[in-house]
């Protein structure tokens, strides 16, 4: 009989948390942050059951909810951060009706109250992750999709339009190769340890250059074209010898580059040089590192070395492998 009424007094219990967390603040209207984050740990504590474990599936509402907050450009320690006041007013709500020897039923109130916090945290923060990675890569898609139209010289105008991607009227064109890291030469592990040395390269690239940066890249290499107007004036991006090195360290393996510039219409014409020069370095087993092309006239080559001025970013000998591929 004891056993039935204490599990009657804690389903009670559950049921006054509920009805507190679903109660909005005076004031506070029913779209707000807090309300509807009060409302999502009132949905958990409905659906958890207080000594049952593991815990049910959350309720759609909380990863909904941290989707569309994502999508608006709301914080996810602002999301974390209300649910947490939500918490602590769960618990105020929870001390004050507990009275002298329902030790018991504080026990299982305050388990319950967590279970929920700890049910709202992973899905709101796993639903900002995939979120986040849905329109990192629906960006990454389109800027490549404009980087392809750029080298091609057609098309440029209209899909600018469709990506919403601004471009510029010129654009440093850089010709990347990168070579393979040790890791990639392990049995097995390959594809896996190149995949993870792009992705290094591409966030690498990311700070130095800027968000308005173009790349199309494969472990190997591909081109990089970085924006030169006005709007970067103040604060000039631009490929350099130190950002090379930079790419190359995060990298884990010494990259060679050649650079130039031009306007935009030229782009495709620029890269095919940049790229031209690129093989001709490689072949004749130039060291890695930056190489500005001093001369864009017909014949661009590099047996002699002042036709393109170099800067040794790194060495073979020189490789910082502080973490594997």
């Amino acid at each position: 009989m004891a056993g039935t009424q204490a599990g009657s007094g804690i389903e009670n219990l559950r049921t006054e948390l509920v009805e507190h967390l679903r109660y909005p603040a005076r004031g506070v209207p029913p779209g707000d942050l807090a309300t509807i984050t009060r409302s999502c740990l009132a949905e958990a504590m409905e659906v958890l059951d207080p000594g049952a474990f593991p815990a049910p599936p959350e309720p759609a509402e909380i990863a909904g909810t941290a989707i569309r907050w994502a999508r608006e450009g709301i914080a996810l320690e602002t999301v974390l951060g209300a649910y947490h006041d939500g918490i602590r007013s769960g618990l105020e709500f929870l001390a004050a009706q507990a009275g002298d020897g329902d030790s018991d039923q504080v026990m299982a109130g305050a388990t319950l109250i967590v279970r929920a916090l700890e049910m709202v945290t992973v899905a709101a923060s796993a639903a900002y992750v995939e979120e986040h990675r849905l329109v990192a890569k629906e960006h990454q898609t389109a800027a490549q999709t404009l980087v392809s139209a750029l080298l091609s010289g057609h098309g440029v105008a209209q899909l600018a339009r469709q990506t919403g991607i601004a471009v510029a009227p010129s654009y440093q064109v850089v010709a990347v190769s990168i070579p393979q890291h040790s890791d990639e030469l392990r049995p097995g592990g390959g594809a896996t340890a190149a995949r993870r040395k792009l992705r290094r390269v591409q966030a690498a690239l990311a700070n130095p250059l800027g968000s308005r940066a173009l790349s199309l890249l494969s472990t190997e290499g591909g081109t990089v074209l970085v924006p030169i107007d006005e709007a970067s004036a103040l604060t000039p991006l631009a490929m350099t010898a130190e950002v090379l090195e930079v790419v190359s360290e995060a990298a884990e393996v010494p990259l060679t580059a050649t650079v130039t510039a031009g306007a935009r219409r030229r782009i495709p014409e620029l890269a095919g040089r940049a790229h031209d020069l690129l093989d001709r370095i490689r072949a004749a087993n130039r060291p890695p590192g930056l190489y500005r092309m001093a001369d864009l006239g017909d014949s661009i080559g590099c047996d002699s070395p002042q036709q393109a001025e170099g800067t040794t970013v790194t060495s073979p000998n020189k490789r910082r492998m502080g973490r594997s591929a």
